[in-house]
């Protein structure tokens, strides 16, 4: 059953149980107020000449009660000191047989049915010494009230009909108005799937309502699908490209390996050395976008104390044994250990540090800070620098500021879009300063322990 249809029948059963309460609350008061008004009448009417009549012979006081009837009044009279009961009428007996009201000490009323008409009867006693020696019946026919009820209810019955089509109607009108948006968004949706496109819902109106909020919710969701799915497709196609590339120049070197590598002991040594060189810079490859991949899962990270200044000792001491190139650490007394994951870490300061000797042949200078419960590393090479338009692409992956040169460096453009990654898991931030000719600092800033809950996004970017 769809949610409209449901709104409908929820809003039509409870206006018709609604309407039910009223319909009968308002016949019952009709009712009561109806009977009462004919008590009080009859009363008021009969009350003295019973009263009058009670003082008076047999004979004279029939003559008083007969002279005050009408063709709708019936009077009963019990004597209940002699036994005797008589009536007085003008006309047909009311047959009010089995209403006994003996030795009542008080006016009592009763609404009856007879033949088709209501009639109300009344008692009134008659008190001697303390005690009840007779009592008047006096039944009146309630002429038109049970017209005027039967009225009642058709006018309830019709108007409460109405109301419920009405119901009907505007809930319709309504649940439409409420899931126009839903609709709407089901519909871009299967349009997207058919279209494999990334249609939005036009925002319609200025109150910020909850409608308003669902239709803005559902066009960021599909602007971040759309921006993740062609960084997926590019992602996808740089890749492809870079493995393609990689497979050809293997392949060239093979065939011309195969072709004269027996006559010519260079092209062998050459054609194996730049195999050899691009299988590494593939595997390389492959193993940075694994890593990405892994990054980008909500793995849980494996926190413990890290002491950075012992962490960047040793990647210092890991990269003299692969070159004895200079890296000065600079480590100043508010520096803290932080809650990481120490691998991951480890991992961010050696694609920094790798950066920084790639493009540099200088002395590299790491500084780490402390302050406010946060702690920055800081890697600063004096290399050939990043041109200034170029800093905002940096951490996007396969991005090169010139492809020659990471040829020659053997970069896969993976590095800083995996540092990011980190240190997005960590909810830190990481940017970039740098100046053409004089060099480059790539900062990184954590907090003393990462705040519960989903990572910032980090990448601010500094030029």
């Amino acid at each position: 059953m769809k949610i409209g249809t449901r709104i409908n029948l929820l809003t039509s059963l409870v206006l018709i149980g609604i309407l039910l309460f009223v319909d009968i609350t308002v016949y019952c008061l009709y009712i009561t107020n109806a009977t009462r008004n004919a008590n009080e009448l009859i009363l008021s009417k009969w009350e003295p000449i019973v009263n009058k009549a009670a003082a008076l012979p047999e004979a004279e006081q029939e003559l008083l009660l007969r002279s005050s009837l009408t063709q709708s009044t019936y009077i009963r009279i019990s004597d209940f000191l002699n036994h005797k009961v008589y009536e007085i009428t003008h006309g047909k007996d009311m047959n009010l047989s089995g209403i006994s009201f003996k030795y009542a000490r008080h006016r009592k009323s009763l609404l009856l049915e007879r033949e088709n008409e209501l009639v109300m009867v009344v008692h009134i006693p008659v008190m001697v010494e303390n005690k009840v020696t007779r009592g008047y019946e006096i039944a009146a026919k309630l002429d038109g009230l049970k017209a005027s009820i039967q009225n009642l209810l058709t006018i309830l019955s019709i108007s409460s009909l109405i109301a419920v089509l009405l119901c009907l109607a505007a809930g319709k009108l309504v649940s439409r108005t409420i899931l126009k948006p839903i609709t709407k968004s089901i519909q871009t949706m299967r349009k997207n799937e058919e279209s494999l496109t990334f249609n939005t819902i036009p925002l319609q109106g200025s109150a910020r309502d909850e409608l308003y909020d669902l239709t803005e919710t559902f066009n960021r969701m599909i602007g971040r699908l759309e921006e993740s799915f062609w960084k997926q497709q590019q992602f996808v196609s740089d890749a492809s490209h870079e493995l393609n590339t990689m497979l050809t120049i293997i392949e060239g070197y093979a065939n011309m390996l195969k072709r004269w590598g027996n006559e010519d002991q260079a092209v062998q040594e050459e054609a194996i050395q730049s195999i050899y060189e691009e299988t590494k810079r593939m595997r390389k490859m492959t193993r940075q976008l694994l890593m990405l991949a892994s990054s980008q899962q909500s793995t849980k990270l494996n926190l413990e104390p890290v002491n950075m200044v012992e962490v960047c000792q040793q990647v210092i001491a890991r990269f003299h044994l692969i070159n004895e190139r200079t890296i000065r650490l600079h480590a100043s007394p508010g520096a803290k250990d932080i809650e990481a994951d120490r691998n991951k870490i480890e991992q961010l300061l050696i694609i920094l540090v790798d950066n920084a000797q790639k493009y540099s042949s200088q002395v590299v200078d790491i500084f780490i800070s402390g302050k406010d419960g946060e702690v920055t590393v800081a890697v600063k090479d004096q290399g050939i620098g990043i041109p200034q338009h170029e800093i905002k692409h940096v951490f996007e992956r396969f991005y090169r500021v010139d492809n020659s040169r990471h040829r020659k460096t053997g970069g896969t453009g993976l590095g800083l879009p995996i540092a990011k990654s980190i240190v997005q898991e960590h909810d830190g931030l990481i940017w970039i300063e740098s100046e053409e000719g004089e060099g480059t600092t790539v900062s990184v800033r954590l907090p003393v322990r990462p705040a519960p809950g989903p990572a910032k996004k980090s990448g601010e970017i500094r030029c």
